[in-house]
């Protein structure tokens, strides 16, 4: 399931593997949880919260602490913005919805969001998208939700796999998905 830590082991032996794993996991503690780009575009690896919080996303965010060690137990936005995903077509228990929101039972953990969530936050925060990563998309990305949601994988053959890889370039509020050439 953790990919990254067996390949550390792999590529750097045993007890170098985990001491740079350590380390790296260390770097991603201290990492911002989120980053807002030319004001209008939010950068996130899961999606967004379920949690009530109206305007007071960006205040609730600068109050997650950091560095943040065990977001599940110190911070429900931080551990909702690291795991949630968009609502796909394959999901239809929609009978189960509450506020736009269900349970993520592929994970285990998180929310799926749909999206009028989505459009809802967008709104209250005066943002014009949400770009993530969190899955593997084949093509390197994928546009959901209305064009509003972005999800960009940069890490090609995840796993073994045969997807490609993307990134987003973002300038003056637009939005550019670049694929990468992997095949050599």
């Amino acid at each position: 399931m953790f990919q990254f830590h067996g390949e550390c082991r792999r590529k750097f032996g045993m007890d170098l593997g985990e001491q740079v794993w350590e380390e790296i996991n260390r770097c991603f503690d201290a990492m911002p949880i989120c980053a807002l780009v030319d004001n209008r575009i939010l950068c996130v690896h899961g999606g967004i919260p379920s949690l009530d919080i109206k305007n007071d996303f960006f205040k609730l965010v600068s109050q997650i602490p950091c560095p943040l060690r065990d977001p599940e137990n110190e911070s429900p936005l931080a551990w909702e913005l690291l795991w949630n995903d968009p609502l796909s077509n394959e999901i239809n228990d929609l009978e189960n919805i509450n506020n736009e929101f269900i349970s993520n039972v592929r994970r285990g953990t998180g929310f799926f969001f749909s999206s009028k969530a989505l459009n809802d936050f967008l709104q209250q925060n005066s943002l014009s998208y949400v770009v993530r990563a969190h899955e593997v998309q084949q093509q390197g990305f994928k546009v959901q939700l209305n064009g509003r949601l972005l999800t960009v994988f940069s890490s090609s053959h995840y796993c073994g796999g045969e997807n490609e890889a993307a990134t987003v370039l973002c300038d003056s509020n637009k939005l550019r998905l670049i694929r990468l050439d992997t095949s050599s």
